[in-house]
Formats: structure tokens, C-alpha cells, sequence
């Protein structure tokens, strides 16, 4: 009698005696996933070093510039306020 009733036993979980599953899609879970932050501590730190030291002549260079012109810029102020300074300046403007 073989066929398939209320009293038909047809095997173990997984071993049921139906045809191979097709298609079947698995998932798994990414390790990137399992640990976000792994090694972020680490990597922030010697990224933050390259990084810096890869754009330090575009900040360092600028701000000595920057630096200098203004050094200048508040000394030669302060000589026109003393009483050569204003001498100097009636002849130039004279």
C-alpha cells in the first residue's frame, strides 16, 4: 500500500521522502555586521595621522603666510601711531 494517509509514516525531519528542494536561498549574517566597530579605535587613530599629515602644507604654509602678513600688518600700524609714523604719513600723503 505505499501511499500517503493518516498512518503513513514517511521518514525523519528533513528525510520525509519528497522530492530535493529546489532554490532553495540561505542567508548569512556579515561579519561587518556582527562587529561594526571592530579595530575603529585603532584605524581612527592612524587614519587621522595620515590624513593630517598628508594635508599639512596645505594648512601649515597658509597660516605662516597668514601669520606673517598679519604680524606686519599690526606693527606697521602701531609705527604709524608713534610720532615718526604720522610724520611719515603727511609726507607720503602730502
Amino acid at each position: 500500500m505505499g501511499g500517503i494517509g493518516p498512518k503513513t509514516y514517511m521518514g525523519w525531519w528533513g528525510n520525509i521522502g519528497s522530492p530535493a528542494q529546489k532554490h532553495i536561498t540561505t542567508y548569512t549574517v556579515s561579519p561587518y555586521a556582527t562587529k561594526p566597530l571592530k579595530g575603529a579605535l585603532y584605524n581612527s587613530v592612524f587614519n587621522v595621522f595620515r590624513r593630517t599629515k598628508n594635508q599639512v602644507f596645505f594648512i601649515v604654509v597658509p597660516a605662516i603666510i597668514v601669520w606673517n602678513v598679519w604680524t606686519e600688518a599690526r606693527d606697521y600700524n602701531e609705527y604709524l601711531y608713534t610720532k615718526a609714523g604720522r610724520e611719515e604719513l603727511e609726507i607720503v600723503n602730502a
